[in-house]
């Protein structure tokens, strides 16, 4: 991630017909997610912060990022959080977690760095620990959107249930819980929301939470799995 992508990040994410939707779902789904009460949290890769704003109200938190302009935008944020420059691949840390969050971040690996991440990671759970993270799902659909509008300006895999399994198993992970979110059957109403400036917002968050227990032209897995 360099200077321009830093500085580029939060309006790039928030520009589309869906996009900013998108995040209230993520935010959401994490949200959902998370364990009860308040948790020591390690957010493994913080960019600027999107979810670091709302972790940091579950308990205490540390994040880390392999971008120095990332971590520098967030720390002109939020000061309560304690923030290092790390790859997560080769990250060590003495504490113990109660929960690792990372979102947006292990579905631009392969398989076989996916699960060296989260074999990784793993190693700073307390026992019971449970680890947060997105992937995204199969759809012939949506890498052909990618391609025709230049959509995303890094790479991202996709990851059948089979190459999950296959992740998990070989980083000793179970899944507790999975939420899935954008549906692309509610393409035509973001469309409909967008050129009505918002007036079918509350009506499409409603069918995503009625539909997250459904693969079913889902985009996204959200993953809460145990250690």
């Amino acid at each position: 991630r360099d200077k321009n992508v830093a500085a580029s990040y939060d309006s790039r994410r928030s520009k589309g017909i869906k996009s900013s939707l998108v995040r209230i779902m993520e935010r959401r789904a994490v949200l959902n997610l998370l364990p009860a009460g308040k948790i020591n949290i390690l957010e493994a890769g913080v960019g600027t912060g999107y979810f670091t704003e709302i972790l940091a109200r579950r308990g205490k938190l540390d994040g880390v990022d392999i971008s120095k302009e990332m971590l520098d935008i967030l720390r002109s944020k939020i000061k309560n959080v304690h923030l290092k420059q790390a790859d997560i691949l080769s990250f060590t840390t003495q504490k113990k977690y109660d929960c690792i969050v990372s979102v947006r971040v292990i579905s631009h690996f392969n398989k076989k760095v996916a699960y060296a991440a989260l074999s990784n990671l793993s190693k700073s759970l307390k026992i019971n620990g449970e680890i947060i993270f997105n992937l995204e799902n199969p759809s012939v659909i949506r890498r052909i959107m990618r391609k025709m509008t230049n959509w995303g300006s890094t790479y991202t895999y996709q990851y059948s249930k089979e190459d999950i399994n296959y992740i998990l198993n070989s980083a000793r992970l179970e899944i507790s819980r999975e939420i899935y979110t954008d549906h692309l059957v509610l393409y035509p109403l973001h469309l409909l929301n967008k050129l009505s400036c918002g007036f079918f917002t509350n009506a499409i968050l409603r069918m995503e939470k009625s539909l997250e227990n459904f693969k079913f032209s889902s985009a996204n897995v959200f993953l809460r799995c145990k250690k």
